[in-house]
């Protein structure tokens, strides 16, 4: 919002962002609520499944949070000059994603947003000059409903909590206009205007370094005479696969500056259909189009005989007006965009739009603060909920988290005084709980989630099993993520007993406090005026109670609790981001629940309660705090929307740290929801194969396991993921890993057979001397190759050669280590990298699944040529029906 005392007043530096409070007098009764406005689909909203980072950030949950320190301003729950902020920033210090795009926080619907035609300016007065400066203030709010797992065998309904995600200072409708290619979010409206879709991949044949859409002569199999590049906007008529193109009288080499057609065409070789609407017929494949009515007139191009024309005059020539064109119309797509009349103003949704985490919200806009040179880009992102029962949703929570099962318990609690064990090669478990007694203790609580302990390599983890005076141990090797008394990061080796050290659900909220703080602005300010020493002694005077009052207020005792090493009563900035930088304080900061008024109610009396505290009155006018109210006030939003929401019309709400709400929920916008997925292929199992039994527990745990190592690899790869890609795929496995021994599905185990079967592959032992030489020719050149280099793995990798292809491309020694081809973590990359790049057979999927059709049965012929084609077929086509139920996997097609 505004820039209050960081740039206005100079008193901080640049980094500096300021927020204000209430000015209302405290603890007054509140108002009784306004009343709620007719039932909306918050009562029948589905419970969220899956989270995402706004900017899709795959660390693990702990670095996300404390990447937060990094931020130039706007930290939670106070700004960098100790005024209420009530969420966070994301700006050049953080980082974002390149296209500047920013990500819908979990599942939800979108209820309101605010686009404008091109964002207003604040008028500020720069010594003798007055400069204007943009600010952004377009924002998208989306309802959220969170509730835990149902118990199984239980008829009660799980206690649940509607909650809001606001993502402010987003992109005005001008800069999307400058920028055709820019994605629009899905909860636009439509747009009766289509445009190319970004995928689009044809080649004009006179411009082969172009990408675009071809345009065409006829309707049906036509020839090529344009190409409209991608994002170019259109409007077409007709049906069918080709429609006609209306906002082009022609070819763009035929078209002049005014939009007009150029050239001539001749009579002898048009054919008259109706009005002035020629069909050219000719001998010839094409004919020529002239630059003036005469046979020696300039050659401007050529038309296919078959394109139809319109055309007047008379005489020998005639003049062109139009060339019918024809374009394939599943290569446009209705572009989103604000209707006009939803414009500059604030648009609540009488029918809000459903959305999924990670889905689309909008890209940064430019603020410009008020000492600023230039605008920046950045987010400011909260979470809220207004439901004035929330202690009850905590309550009963809590009591419900007691009745989950084990698995549902995500969280690892290293306790206060957990010792650290400095690392040394090759030490035992033995030696290191030996040397526990004499290890650094942890100076605060941290909650560590599972993915991160399941995400560490093996080298970090050991098991001890259970003995007879102790129970079953684990130990984790932790870098970074403890401190000591001192506010030293320690790193070492953690111990969890198996039954002591406590797992907790999320829904436990372990450490999270309902913080009811009721200072004002004026409170804050006058704290903050005192600690940098702005006052004059007859002002300090004035403001000590004041200033006193808001430093023993709930919301600075409990941040003084965590971070406040010295107890001096100054809470700086310094102190706040060094807090923010050790995981434990940053997560004890992050569950601090604040009722605190959202600074986007205005309410005028709140800021002109400021004015004496920053030198305004009428007398002494500031005029750029004049400006800064101007802008503050149209920032607001609050107001209008509670009308149609039912939000209180006080203004207040229960603040929660977006990322640390996040962090503490396992799920973070997984690119396929694995137990949704199980669930789902279970249900349509039995249909993949006649008298197919069930999956048994090892098929179900190797599924599993596959589905997470497919995220995985995608998480911590830049390749993109395809619904069809991975459908094919999963079928391919669920053909290639049946182990048919044991009945198992998906198995890690290596393609089955006795010794002998195994020669057919062997340059030695081969039966005769075309299999031996094709033996030779895949690299296997010693007896017992065959058997050595058998299939295995997802694909089953066979062969010396491919074993020596993906030790070069993973980084590890497969040819030593063949068995290792066949893990999960190993073979779903060789999996999604050789068939993805055709380095199997030199053909790429996408030659079979693309924009032109879904060919399972083609791209079958990519491992094992025919060989039950139609059943794979089948088995891809019923992945991809549960992976468009349970994953956020693109329908695009890859070139």
């Amino acid at each position: 919002m505004a820039s209050l005392l960081a740039r206005l007043f100079g008193l901080h530096d640049n980094r500096r962002d300021a927020r204000w409070d209430e000015v209302l007098p405290a603890p007054a009764p509140r108002p009784a609520p306004a009343p709620l406005a007719a039932p909306t689909s918050a009562e029948l909203l589905p419970p969220l499944k899956n989270w995402c980072h706004p900017f899709k950030d795959t660390r693990q949950p702990l670095a996300q949070l404390t990447h937060l320190a990094n931020a130039k301003a706007g930290y939670y729950p106070i700004g960098r000059s100790g005024l209420f902020h009530g969420g966070v920033h994301f700006d050049s210090g953080t980082g974002v994603t390149p296209d500047k795009s920013v990500h819908c926080l979990a599942d939800g619907e979108v209820v309101a947003y605010r686009v404008d035609t091109q964002s207003p300016t604040t008028r500020y007065f720069i010594n003798t000059l007055t400069v204007d400066k943009p600010f952004s203030r377009n924002f998208v709010l989306v309802r959220h409903r969170m509730q835990p797992p149902r118990i199984n065998g239980s008829p009660e309904t799980p206690p649940s909590l509607t909650f809001y995600s606001l993502y402010m200072h987003l992109r005005d409708w001008q800069m999307y206009r400058k920028d055709p290619a820019t994605a629009r979010p899905a909860f636009w409206p439509p747009s009766p205007t289509l445009r190319v879709k970004q995928t689009a991949n044809d080649v004009h044949p006179r411009h082969p370094e172009a990408r675009g859409l071809n345009v065409r002569h006829a309707d049906n199999q036509g020839q090529i005479i344009d190409l409209l590049p991608r994002g170019a906007a259109v409007t077409v008529s007709g049906a069918g696969r080709y429609r006609k193109l209306e906002n082009s009288l022609g070819p763009a080499d035929l078209i002049n500056a005014d939009g007009s057609l150029k050239g001539y065409i001749a009579a002898s070789v048009l054919q008259p259909m109706t009005g002035n609407e020629y069909r050219i017929r000719s001998s010839r494949a094409s004919v020529y189009v002239r630059a003036e009515p005469v046979k020696t007139g300039q050659e401007l191009r050529e038309l296919p005989t078959g394109t139809v024309v319109t055309a007047i005059g008379e005489g020998e020539y005639r003049k062109l007006e139009r060339v019918n064109q024809y374009v394939y119309f599943d290569m446009l797509e209705a572009e989103p965009e604000p209707l006009a009349l939803a414009l500059d103003r604030i648009v609540v949704l009488d029918q809000p739009v459903p959305i999924k985490a990670a889905a689309l919200i909008g890209h940064l806009g430019e603020y410009q603060e008020s000492g600023a040179e230039l605008p920046e880009e950045k987010l400011h992102l909260e979470v809220f909920t207004d439901v004035e029962e929330i202690d009850l949703f905590l309550k009963d929570s809590r009591a419900w988290a007691k009745r989950l099962p084990e698995k549902d318990r995500t969280l690892l609690k290293l306790a206060k005084g957990t010792p650290v064990v400095a690392h040394q090669e090759n030490a035992t478990a033995a030696q290191m709980k030996a040397r526990s007694s004499s290890s650094p203790l942890s100076a605060a609580d941290l909650l560590v989630p599972k993915s991160l302990l399941d995400d560490l390599p093996p080298e970090r983890k050991i098991h001890v099993p259970a003995g007879g005076s102790h129970n079953a141990r684990h130990w984790y090797r932790l870098d970074g993520l403890l401190h000591d008394a001192n506010n030293n990061l320690l790193n070492g080796w953690v111990c969890e007993e198996v039954g002591v050290t406590p797992w907790l659900s999320p829904w436990s909220w372990e450490g999270y406090d309902l913080i009811f703080d009721y200072n004002t602005s004026r409170h804050a300010m006058a704290s903050f005026f005192s600690a940098v020493d702005r006052f004059t002694e007859t002002q300090r005077e004035r403001f000590r109670a004041m200033a006193e009052e808001d430093l023993k207020g709930p919301m600075k005792s409990r941040l003084y609790d965590i971070i406040d090493r010295n107890r001096d009563g100054k809470l700086t900035a310094d102190e706040l981001q060094a807090a923010m930088r050790l995981p434990a304080h940053a997560q004890a900061i992050s569950q601090m629940i604040l009722y605190k008024e959202s600074e986007w109610f205005h309410n005028t009396q709140k800021w002109d309660a400021l004015d004496e505290l920053l030198g305004h009155s009428g007398s002494t006018p500031h005029l750029n705090w004049v400006a800064e109210k101007q802008r503050i006030e149209q920032m607001g939003w609050w107001t209008e929307v509670a009308k149609k929401l039912g939000f209180s019309s006080w203004g207040k709400a229960y603040h929660f740290h977006p990322v640390g709400l996040l962090s503490n929920f396992p799920r973070t916008g997984e690119l396929i929801n694995v137990d949704d997925f199980l669930q789902q292929y279970e249900l349509v199992h039995t249909f993949f194969l006649p008298g197919t039994p069930a999956l048994t527990a090892d098929s179900r745990k190797n599924l599993k396991k596959l589905v997470r190592t497919i995220n995985n690899h995608y998480k911590s790869s830049s390749l993109s993921a395809n619904i069809y890609e991975i459908s094919y795929m999963l079928a391919t496995v669920r053909h290639e890993t049946y182990y048919y021994p044991t009945g198992e599905f998906f198995s890690e185990k290596p393609e089955i057979g006795e010794l002998s079967y195994f020669n057919k592959y062997d340059p030695i032992l081969a039966p005769t001397e075309k299999l031996r030489m094709r033996a030779r020719q895949n690299g296997n050149t010693e007896e017992g190759d065959g058997y050595k280099y058998r299939g295995r793995g997802c694909v089953h990798l066979t062969w010396k050669n491919n074993y020596q292809k993906f030790s070069r491309l993973l980084g590890f020694d497969f040819v030593s280590n063949p068995e290792a081809a066949g893990k999960f973590e190993y073979s779903v990359p060789i999996m999604i990298i050789g068939m993805s790049r055709g380095l199997f057979t030199g053909r790429k999927m996408a030659d079979y699944l693309n924009r032109k059709g879904i060919d399972y049965l083609s791209a079958r012929k990519i491992i094992n040529g025919t060989d039950k084609q139609e059943l794979l077929a089948s088995h891809a086509e019923k992945f991809e029906s549960i992976l468009k139920k349970t994953s956020q996997l693109s329908v695009e097609f890859h070139e």
